[in-house]
């Protein structure tokens, strides 16, 4: 199947994403411009496209050149071997609201193997955990895709937005592990327990995001990535049961554990 049929498939169903649920309607646009970089086929605007700016051709080949830096590390990181295409598509800050249901950051659609992101003008310096200067798309979405395509459909928000922050490892180009400590030291109702980000109740990205991020980080290295790989599809009301039988622990125990390990952040 031909890179703009896949495009119009993508803009005509109905999109259940990594982040959040929305409606996409018929779009049938085809103007793009396409920077590929190994498995990266990205799709961006052209300059002037609309009333603010598309990357330049530069800036293109390097968002294309550190997704696939990205596809290459979370597959190290969680011990699994993905090689398909990844598809991006890259709305203007102005259209975006309109087109993928936000203006500040992007929506995956792994079934697809694709996502959405918005071109962002960030005011703050960043150097990412992967070494990367001021990346205008992050690893999130990528992660998404590859964790969903490789580890199956994940029945817990915990899961899904656990591994994407934690690869990340920031959000609005904040380390994760800072906001947490910011959190603990300044707002402590927004640390977020065990029990608390598996209950995933209805609360801002703000305060879900971090928090899943460092307490996925904390298992994966307290008991390896293959053990938590293998709660990735389990489904809310059997988590915990499902923890204690694969990693050989009470979950009380490790939400003690988990406080203490905040504590000493």
């Amino acid at each position: 199947m031909k890179i703009k049929q896949v495009t119009y498939i993508i803009l005509l169903t109905l999109l259940f994403t990594g982040c959040t649920e929305f409606f996409a309607g018929p779009d049938l646009q085809d103007n793009w411009e396409i920077t590929e970089h190994e498995k990266i086929v990205l799709h961006h605007r052209p300059e002037g496209f609309s009333g603010t700016e598309s990357p330049t051709p530069e800036e293109a080949a390097t968002i294309a050149a550190n997704q696939y830096f990205y596809y290459q590390r979370i597959q190290d990181s969680i011990g699994k071997k993905f090689d398909d295409l990844v598809l991006i598509y890259l709305f203007n800050k102005d259209e975006a609201e309109e087109h993928i249901g936000t203006d500040g950051g992007g929506h995956s659609i792994p079934k697809f193997n694709a996502f959405y992101y918005t071109f962002l003008d960030y005011q703050n310096e960043f150097t990412d955990n992967y070494g990367i200067v001021n990346p205008d798309v992050g690893a999130h979405e990528m992660v998404h895709v590859i964790t969903h395509r490789v580890l199956g459909y994940p029945a817990t928000k915990l899961m899904s937005e656990g591994y994407a922050n934690w690869l990340d490892g920031s959000y609005g180009r904040y380390y994760i592990e800072d906001i947490v400590k910011s959190y603990r030291d300044k707002s402590p109702e927004k640390l977020l327990t065990p029990d608390e980000l598996l209950e995933a109740g209805d609360m801002a990205d703000s305060v879900y995001y971090p928090n899943s991020g460092v307490f996925l980080k904390y298992l994966v290295s307290r008991f390896g990535i293959v053990k938590i790989n293998s709660l990735f599809t389990v489904r809310k009301e059997n988590f915990k049961k499902a923890f204690e039988n694969t990693c050989n622990e009470k979950w009380e125990v490790m939400a003690d554990e988990y406080e203490k390990y905040l504590d000493e952040l």
